[in-house]
């Protein structure tokens, strides 16, 4: 019975040390920090325009503009997947009216995409200050 055991505890040494320590590879990303002015076609500040990446992150923190209009968060995504920044009104009414959609392209104005990533699989980081965002009422 010892040499069973014996012989079970050598095979499972050799086992364990022929296995290759595989390496752990994490998908790459990149940080994208933005803010905004969300504003109607006379200057007014709007409040409760969502703004979110196109595609969606899969990491970040994004919201809502504020009572003066102003709006910002993160997100982190593939550096491949970076184009638009979407401004929707979701509330309806409740912000004195229906606005149309703005969708911005982003991809130009982001630098450092081209990095390498770390073991980590991040790219790089950027701060993309859009400005105004006019919105116009639907008809």
């Amino acid at each position: 019975m010892k040499r069973l055991i014996l012989l079970a505890l050598v095979l499972c040494g050799v086992a364990l040390a022929s296995c290759e320590k595989e390496e752990q590879k994490h998908e790459s990303y990149f940080v994208l920090d933005f803010s905004a002015h969300v504003v109607d076609e006379a200057g007014e500040p709007i409040q409760g325009i969502y703004a979110y990446p196109e595609p969606n992150a899969f990491y970040g923190r994004t919201g809502y503009s504020d009572y003066q209009g102003m709006i910002s968060g993160f997100v982190h995504l593939h550096p491949n997947e970076i184009r638009n920044i979407v401004f929707e009104d979701v509330d309806g009414e409740y912000n004195g009216g229906v606005y149309e959609t703005v969708t911005l392209n982003l991809r130009e104005k982001v630098s450092g995409l081209g990095n390498k990533p770390d073991e980590w699989g991040f790219v790089g980081s950027d701060i993309v200050h859009i400005g105004e965002v006019v919105m116009k009422l639907k008809e």
